[in-house]
């Protein structure tokens, strides 16, 4: 088998959701379909970033900078900006109201543009 046909054939675990996915295929689709579709949509998302200070995005960076990025995560972002040292408090509560205020799907993008 050669290298090229081996990147696009990886073997990968069906975590839970992804074995959701899997249990979910519409008649005739293949999972390799399904998680094409998903993501397409997810770089959709992803294209969508909030506009940030340069010292907004540290603080955020900072926020999540060792920290496993799970969805809980994701939900309360607010407060994990809220209770972070990094910035001053002025600061962290500005951004907190403004991460607030944004939807799922924006912090989503907010967190891939930083690279977690």
């Amino acid at each position: 088998m050669t290298e090229n046909r081996k990147a696009k054939r990886p073997s990968i675990y069906l975590s839970p959701p992804l074995q959701q996915v899997a249990d979910n295929l519409r008649n005739g689709q293949s999972l390799s379909q399904r998680l094409a579709t998903v993501a397409e949509r997810y770089r959709l998302v992803c294209s969508n970033v909030p506009t940030l200070t340069e010292n907004e995005r540290v603080i955020v960076g900072s926020t999540l900078s060792g920290s496993h990025v799970e969805p809980l995560l994701i939900k309360h972002l607010d407060d994990e900006i809220e209770d972070s040292d990094a910035g001053d408090l002025t600061e962290r509560r500005d951004l907190a109201a403004r991460v607030r205020d944004m939807t799922l799907a924006e912090r989503v993008a907010l967190i891939e543009s930083l690279g977690y």
